[in-house]
């Protein structure tokens, strides 16, 4: 708990600098809204999904410091996130993930450090508004890149737990009106178990996908898989 409040209280610091910032997903949000119910599924059905591209990397600007990303609204200059730095706290920077076509978004990772802990996070910036979307995290580390349904109706990302073996949180977000830049992303809905961790996720249609899941055991490390059919509701 003590954790999480540090991790609320640093991002909110972090975002402070840049009102352009909306942040989604936190726990409160969704706890409000119904679970994702999943059901048994099989892994031909997973595997019969072909896996497609979310990314490009287009070709970014600017030098050994700044990180510059060409929008329809200017260039947009953050700071490069460096792995190597003097500073022990604070905000370290941007790390560039890439290009959703689909979304017309960039993606990238915000890394900041309070109490000699770090902490990441995942933002999504629209290349037609500059605006920024932080995805908030469960834990220490960003979520983990979100994926697009066919059509463009949601994201669905998950995020493994470090120090919890076979612990995972699904969050689906619901992609509204870009007249409407601060209410586009919004919380569907949610999942948590501590039985297995996401191995990966493929969209079905706009309303269905399909999780890869594992269970490790912790003592001959050997992994068991299983696959779950997650269905939205209207």
């Amino acid at each position: 708990m003590k954790i999480l409040c540090l991790l609320l209280l640093i991002s909110c610091s972090c975002y402070a600098q840049n009102s352009d910032v909306v942040t989604i997903g936190y726990a409160d949000q969704f706890d409000k809204l119904p679970k994702l119910n999943l059901v048994e599924s099989i892994q031909t059905k997973y595997d019969s999904i072909p896996v497609k591209s979310m990314l490009s990397q287009p070709k970014l600007f600017g030098d050994g410091n700044h990180l510059s990303i060409h929008t329809k609204k200017g260039m947009l200059n953050l700071k490069k996130y460096k792995e190597k730095t003097n500073s022990t706290e604070g905000f370290k920077g941007y790390q560039y993930a890439g290009y959703y076509p689909s979304l017309q978004m960039h993606a990238l990772f915000s890394h900041h450090t309070a109490e000699h802990i770090g902490f990441s996070d995942l933002i999504l910036v629209d290349d037609l508004s500059a605006k920024k979307y932080a995805i908030a995290s469960v834990g220490d580390d960003a979520v983990q890149l979100p994926i697009p349904s066919p059509n463009g109706k949601y994201l669905v990302y998950f995020y493994n737990w470090v120090y919890q073996r076979n612990s995972s949180f699904i969050g689906v977000l619901k992609i509204g009106n870009r007249n409407h830049p601060q209410t586009l992303f919004s919380e569907k809905a949610s999942f948590e178990t501590k039985k297995w961790t996401v191995e990966g996720i493929k969209w079905l249609n706009d309303n269905a996908f399909i999780i890869k899941a594992s269970t490790e055991d912790g003592q001959t490390k050997v992994k068991l898989y299983t696959y779950h059919l997650a269905q939205l509701q209207p």
